[in-house]
């Protein structure tokens, strides 16, 4: 990506319509290394913490090396979110970011000296290595703990500055008492110090949403687009602004309580993992720590239907069928609803067809459908059957 993307930059340096003023604009000349001249990722993400600019001469002929080390060396790198400045005179390649590179030679994502529970030392946690976000809103409004026991910062009145367990996800120096000013003031001192979301306009936490979510403006309960059982709360059984996607190749169950498929499912990550395993059940060392894809099942549901540890069970939907070992564990615990016993099936999304630990593909169970604001797919809950043995492969080819 990023030699095609040198190649291109260098195209457009001839040709000066103002199409190619973006790519005459980008800066796209970090320092290369290895046998195939990757990109320092240190490099990319020192760009990412971001930096005060400054002013400096180089020679057209210099060689570009010697360029990226002035480069390197008149940058001062930044330290906090408050560093950056909307005048032009830093850059930042995304602000959550901000820190992770705050000095040369300290990259803290690579930090592994955890000095407390919350984990400072290992790694950094956006933004402003905050390892719980929000955390103003631990204190009261006078900045003295709600609770002792889960006070993560609170109010020096000494050092004046917020200060505890955790960074403050707070301007440091704004007193709890500074009265709030949201119709003139700017930033975050408009929220005044004693209103902690930050990322909202008003600084409070809503429950009520008055614009932006399409099923607010209250947050309730709709059972998923398949579930087992009738919605207990009101009549309205899923949520209407849901798009189901509805179309042969993309079928549904006939909620509520289908008894084809009288179990609820839901797929989830392994720490061995990432994502779908494309980029991990290629390393031997990670393909050794889960070699099989498994499903997880409670000892009442294997007794129920003859599943037995370590052997194989088949997992469908009306959309596809996989066969995963079975793991028996009291993880998966049933739950009684309106006196009904609900068994629950967890299976995780990580394998395919490539790779050194193969695998079906625990997404083709998947309904396509999109919830109405972010447009994410149900895969968290929806509903499966489960049968002892292996999937039927020969059945499966002829009805591809």
């Amino acid at each position: 990506m990023y030699h095609l993307g040198r190649r291109i930059k260098a195209k457009a340096k001839n040709d000066i319509r103002p199409r190619n003023a973006g790519l005459n604009a980008l800066t796209w000349d970090y320092p290369v290394q290895g046998e195939h001249r990757d990109p320092d990722a240190e490099a990319v993400l020192k760009e990412i913490n971001g930096y005060k600019k400054a002013q400096s001469q180089s020679d057209a002929k210099e060689p570009q090396q010697r360029k990226n080390q002035k480069m390197d060396q008149n940058r001062t790198l930044l330290g906090h979110i408050q560093d950056l400045k909307n005048d032009g005179s830093t850059s930042c390649g995304a602000w959550i970011y901000c820190g992770v590179f705050p000095e040369q030679g300290r990259n803290r994502a690579l930090e592994r000296k955890p000095k407390d529970l919350l984990g400072h030392g290992w790694g950094f946690a956006w933004p402003n290595d905050c390892r719980i976000i929000y955390n103003r809103a631990s204190a009261k409004p006078d900045g003295t703990p709600w609770s002792e026991r889960k006070k993560l910062v609170w109010w020096n009145a000494e050092k004046k500055e917020w200060g505890g367990l955790d960074n403050a996800d707070y301007k440091k120096d704004l007193a709890p008492n500074t009265p709030d000013n949201l119709q003139k003031g700017k930033g975050v001192e408009a929220l005044g110090g004693a209103r902690p979301f930050t990322l909202h306009p008003d600084g409070v936490g809503w429950i009520f949403v008055a614009s932006g979510l399409k099923d607010g403006p209250l947050p309730t309960h709709y059972e998923p687009l398949e579930s087992p059982i009738h919605n207990p709360l009101y009549k309205q059984q899923e949520n209407p602004a849901a798009q189901k996607k509805e179309r042969p190749d993309n079928p549904y169950v006939n909620s509520p309580g289908d008894p084809k498929y009288p179990f609820v499912l839901t797929t989830y990550r392994l720490t061995e993992q990432h994502t779908a395993g494309g980029m991990t059940r290629t390393l031997s060392h990670l393909a050794e720590l889960q070699p099989e894809l498994f499903t997880e099942v409670s000892p009442e549901l294997a007794d129920e239907i003859g599943l037995e540890h370590g052997d194989w069970a088949t997992i469908s939907t009306p959309r596809a069928e996989v066969e995963a070992r079975v793991a028996v564990t009291r993880r998966m615990r049933p739950v009684w609803i309106d006196g009904k016993k609900i068994h629950q099936v967890g299976i995780p999304y990580h394998w395919g067809y490539k790779g050194m630990a193969k695998g079906d593909v625990v997404n083709d169970l998947l309904a396509v459908s999109e919830e109405p604001n972010v447009r994410i797919m149900e895969t968290k809950a929806l509903v499966c059957n489960v049968r002892p043995g292996r999937r039927n492969h020969r059945r499966q080819k002829a009805a591809i």
